[in-house]
């Protein structure tokens, strides 16, 4: 593989891609890219492995002390366990707050990451509750995992008495993977402020991201065009850039063979080329 400008071509021997990288979400806060730059590098310091770190959506990087060191030794200990293209997360240790509100009812109020779960266990309750989840950005993968912890939940507000605040220990999982290569790391992700409203975002950048692009691919003489669009979803199942692509006119994408979006560590073509021209470009895999 090597780049051209702003264009990469990647070759395996029988296919030739023109690729363009893009990310869907822009951002400019040059104190958190600075940020960024120093943790990647204290990562890296004898990392025996080249690793990307996938930040979810609304999660943010440590600033200050204990927090940094502590952030660095959990994502190195997570990236040694890995093997080549191997991926899973780091257990970021978090809290999830837990408060009575009334007697009455049979409802638990939730904001942040556990919101899209709320009715698997809200109807389990006798009360009134308010949970605030705003520490969880990316549950790990496991229905297990998820199952004990609603029920870790259930469990804890047969103890309280109204007005009562639980704390209930828990993790946030952010997905790393082991990248060819024997050294460097990539931290990806942007500033939480930027992904208060990901949907909008979302539909903004896309377009502007074809109008940039298409031009550049177009121009290619390599017989195969790419473009990769990096979002910080927390979970690819969760990303909306498919629904907004297909608003948009064709035209605008022409020329362009397929369409991937990148998060959380996989690829998801959203548009493709015939089977029989890119043979491989049919699959998710591993970004």
């Amino acid at each position: 593989m090597h780049e051209r400008g702003e264009l990469t071509t990647a070759a395996d021997g029988e296919h030739t891609v023109t690729i363009a990288v893009r990310e869907l979400v822009p951002y400019e806060d040059a104190a958190w890219a600075r940020q960024r730059v120093l943790l990647e590098e204290l990562i890296a310091d004898d990392l025996p492995a080249r690793i990307a770190l996938w930040i979810p959506a609304g999660a943010n990087l440590p600033k200050d002390e204990p927090a940094v060191s502590e952030f660095v030794a959990l994502v190195r200990q997570a990236a040694l366990k890995l093997g080549p293209h191997e991926r899973s997360y780091v257990s970021f240790p978090i809290e999830l707050r837990l408060r009575k509100s009334q007697d009455t009812g049979g409802v638990v109020s939730v904001t942040g990451g556990l919101n899209p779960h709320w009715a698997k266990f809200t109807e389990r309750v006798r009360g009134s509750f308010d949970l605030d989840s705003t520490q969880l950005h990316r549950l790990p993968e496991s229905e297990e995992h998820l199952e004990a912890l609603l029920d870790a939940i259930v469990e804890r507000t047969k103890e309280l008495q109204v007005g009562q605040i639980a704390t209930i220990e828990t993790i946030d999982a952010w997905t790393v993977q082991r990248l060819s290569g024997t050294s460097g790391v990539t931290i990806i992700g942007v500033p939480p402020k930027e992904t208060t409203d990901l949907g909008l975002a979302v539909r903004r950048n896309l377009r502007r991201t074809l109008v940039d692009a298409a031009p550049k691919l177009r121009a290619a003489s390599e017989p195969v065009r790419a473009l990769v669009v990096v979002a910080p979803y927390a979970r690819i199942e969760q990303e909306g850039a498919s629904t907004a692509l297909r608003g948009y006119d064709p035209v605008l994408f022409s020329g362009i063979d397929f369409i991937c979006l990148a998060a959380d560590g996989l690829i998801k073509p959203l548009i493709q080329p015939p089977a029989r021209s890119v043979p491989w470009a049919n699959a998710r895999t591993n970004a």
